[in-house]
């Protein structure tokens, strides 16, 4: 599909809002010719250009396991690794987008993992500008910086650097739980997309999330370094996913049954392969047992937000243990 030529918004200073002027605030390395710092004439700040993409946050951060995960796992849910378009149909099925809609459009994505819904995104034709706060940002462009409609940026939600009112797209998929303050984080994204532009944000479900024994082992498991808790679930997932998945088969108790296993189990993906599944298997338990914050929330808690921002032809659906929320700016 050919890309449209639009350019993306310009990047921002955080902390006073000055535009961040190529040629202006950039040093640019002698050997390599790529730029490595990027300086706000406001404020006098200075944000770094890590291998090419500029960093608002610290190296480490609260999203250290994330970025350990998606750089472990860079291909694993890429649908041009699988051969199944699981994340197109994720994205599409939840957004009601369509490719043709996104053409030649500003989207902006938060928490875009290692790209497996921004590798969607830029066959679109849509100018992409992909946002995470951890470094998976890096997984993700060895994945999609081919792809000329992208810009990555390694930055917080509560702070990126990027001008209000500019996206014609807002998608934020598998994040918000994970943050700090999923209110705020919910509120803080619609700064960036402009009056009249959709969004598709999803969080876990409240109460559905909780009563699963991962919620047991989590206060334990979070504090775990990424690198030795990884070690733990890859020999543990071979010996739990066939008894997790023998659960699932029991009648009408099969979804219940299969909560006493701490393991993820995506038979309902249609994985056939079963070296697949057993790798969806150990990063999916990996990002249940390793973020520091967890928070679902509930509908109301949600369609409030929504009415306190005068959000419009909202809808909240139910998505398996997700709640995907929908509308208009």
């Amino acid at each position: 599909m050919p890309v449209t030529a639009t350019v993306p918004p310009p990047l921002c200073c955080p902390a006073c809002r000055t535009t961040l002027r190529s040629g202006h605030t950039a040093h640019t390395s002698p050997s390599t010719g790529v730029a490595e710092q990027l300086r706000c004439d406001g404020c006098g700040a200075t944000y770094p250009v890590d291998r090419g993409i500029p960093r608002f946050v610290p190296k480490d951060n609260y999203a250290e396991s994330f970025g350990y995960q998606w750089n472990r796992h860079r291909l694993t849910q890429l649908d041009s690794c699988t051969g199944l378009p699981i994340s197109r149909d994720r994205l599409f099925r939840q957004s009601h987008w369509t490719p043709e809609s996104l053409r030649g459009t500003q989207v902006l994505e938060c928490g875009s993992g290692a790209g497996r819904f921004t590798e969607v995104l830029c066959e679109t034709g849509a100018q992409v500008t992909s946002v995470d706060i951890s470094s998976a940002v890096h997984a993700n462009a060895a994945s999609n910086g081919h792809h000329p409609n992208l810009r990555l940026v390694q930055a917080s939600i509560y702070e990126m650097p990027l001008p209000e009112n500019a996206f014609d797209h807002l998608l934020c998929l598998g994040v918000i739980q994970h943050t700090p303050d999923v209110e705020r984080t919910f509120k803080t994204l619609f700064r960036h997309l402009r009056p009249g532009g959709r969004f598709c944000v999803d969080v876990y479900a409240a109460p559905v999330a909780y009563p699963h024994l991962r919620q047991l082992l989590r206060p334990l498991t979070k504090r775990i370094p990424p690198a030795r808790l990884y070690r733990w679930v890859e020999k543990l997932v071979p010996r739990l996913l066939p008894v997790s998945t023998a659960l699932s088969k029991v009648p009408a108790a099969g979804p219940y049954l299969t909560r006493l296993v701490p393991v993820a189990n995506h038979t309902h993906l249609g994985l056939t392969k079963t070296e697949t599944a057993l790798t969806w298997s150990v990063l999916d338990t990996f990002d249940w047992l390793s973020p520091w914050h967890e928070k679902p929330q509930t509908r109301r808690r949600l369609l409030r937000w929504t009415k306190d921002l005068s959000l419009r032809e909202v809808t909240v659906e139910r998505h398996r243990g997700l709640y995907v929320v929908r509308g208009v700016k």
